[in-house]
């Protein structure tokens, strides 16, 4: 089952100066258990566009649309798409993730889809 692992920023923690290097070594690790599908940073949000379609037009504009809860502050730097076992499996590897330690991650199981 594929899981969306999603890296946030939102707990005030700066990243330790090894943690760049700690992402290469998680991507291995991932590799070589199976459970790598792909990963990546983010841009920053104000780097986004939404599009919405209305009545059949499309409507693009800058930025990402608003939280559900307001608060726009905390939005994910980095991504991991995991294949794995089980949803116990995905919180290990996620826990791996370094963004782990100076912000949090979002598990999200991925449905359908796929090539």
């Amino acid at each position: 089952m594929k899981f969306m692992c999603l890296a946030y920023l939102d707990r005030g923690l700066t990243p330790g100066p090894d943690a760049a290097g700690q992402y290469p070594l998680l991507g291995q690790a991932m590799g070589q258990a199976g459970v790598f599908v792909d990963m990546g940073q983010l841009a920053a949000r104000s780097d986004s566009k939404t599009v919405r379609v209305t009545d059949g037009a499309s409507n693009v504009i800058d930025g990402a649309p608003p939280s559900s809860d307001g608060d726009d502050a905390s939005s994910p730097i980095a991504y991991f798409l995991i294949d794995c076992a089980d949803l116990d499996d995905a919180l290990a590897w996620a826990a791996r993730i370094p963004a782990a330690t100076y912000g949090s991650i979002e598990v999200r199981p991925a449905l359908g889809g796929g090539h």
